[in-house]
């Protein structure tokens, strides 16, 4: 679809669309792990680890930057293609594509709204003010995480993936994508992991910022190093409450 000032998509074929799909692959992601998990793979011996290295699973996209004004305005990030998004304390979401150039708008209610930087509507000229703030704030105070890892070519996304989901805990800043990547920032020695359900695969970024794609079905049969293993648990846990907090609310 073209894009263009004003074109819209409906909430029913556009919102229903991506919360089923985001739900399909949270649900995957939960039953990847579990498998893992149950296989103690920290207590293999030997444990080959480097025999469960794929660079070819490595993720299609990834959080780059991100930046937390939740206390007034929103969250901010930067993906590894340098497209940038906001998600607002309303939860709205604008997102700026790697062309510099069109922004998709996304309402509360998920309907889409296709503009750019040079022509949208009045109201929403403080939210394209923010979005630029976040942009050159990360551009110029922030490095690049993964700027190690290699984007793999060929892969033409049909829509841009957004923030779906972030929220924070004591240890780490959890985003979750639309197109299923999980991504798991921890503060305290500023390591990463990278979940992809669609490879089957989860990228360790480590403390030196050296990055390595590991297959799980090979970690189940190979093991892996305690520091992966014990993230790997830690993401388990935050992808089952994710699940519960879906189903409460559904429930509710």
């Amino acid at each position: 679809m073209p894009l263009g000032s004003g074109i819209k998509k409906t909430p029913s074929s556009a919102s229903t669309e991506i919360t089923n799909q985001c739900d399909g692959l949270l649900q995957e992601l939960h039953k990847q792990l579990a498998s893992v998990i149950a296989k103690n793979p920290a207590s293999k011996v030997p444990c080959l680890e480097d025999e469960c290295e794929d660079p070819k699973a490595s993720p299609m996209i990834w959080v780059s930057k991100w930046v937390d004004y939740s206390d007034k305005y929103g969250f901010g990030y930067a993906l590894c293609d340098e497209s940038i998004g906001v998600v607002f304390n309303d939860l709205t979401k604008l997102l700026l594509l790697s062309d510099g150039s069109n922004i998709h708008y996304i309402d509360f209610d998920g309907s889409e709204h296709y503009h750019t930087l040079k022509e949208y509507p009045a109201n929403l000229e403080k939210k394209v003010k923010l979005l630029n703030y976040f942009m050159n704030y990360m551009k110029e105070h922030l490095l690049k995480a993964g700027a190690n890892l290699q984007i793999r070519e060929g892969d033409e996304l049909s829509r841009i993936p957004f923030l779906r989901t972030w929220f924070r805990t004591s240890r780490a800043v959890v985003m979750f994508l639309t197109n299923g990547t999980l991504q798991i920032n921890f503060f305290k020695d500023h390591t990463k992991i990278i979940l992809c359900p669609l490879m089957g695969a989860v990228t360790y970024i480590d403390e030196h910022r050296k990055a390595r794609t590991f297959r799980l079905d090979l970690i189940e049969k190979y093991g892996c190093s305690t520091e992966l293993a014990t993230r790997l648990i830690y993401t388990f846990e935050k992808v089952e409450n994710m699940i519960k907090s879906k189903k409460l609310s559904v429930a509710e």
